[in-house]
């Protein structure tokens, strides 16, 4: 999202998750996956685009899975897919 709301910085060795959602409904949704995804241990950077519906998620996968990432997103109440 934006560097200021950033709370978390990449690591190396970090994976990229890309996601295609789907139950956005404004640029507040996007927001609203953004601070929750970076929220999370080991979640590094979240960048999620409301008009194309889609997000990249940076991770540790030695701290986090992508399933429990999707499964957050379904939290919320959107629903998300890899691609």
């Amino acid at each position: 999202m934006f560097n200021f709301f950033r709370k978390n910085y990449p690591s190396a060795g970090g994976e990229k998750l890309n996601l295609k959602l789907s139950g956005l409904h404004c640029t507040a949704c996007a927001v609203n996956i953004d601070l929750t995804l970076e929220d999370l241990t080991g979640v590094t950077n979240s960048t999620t685009n409301y008009a194309r519906s889609l997000s990249a998620v940076e991770f540790d996968p030695r701290k986090i899975d992508s399933q429990k990432i999707i499964a957050e997103i379904n939290k919320l109440g959107y629903e998300a897919e890899s691609l």
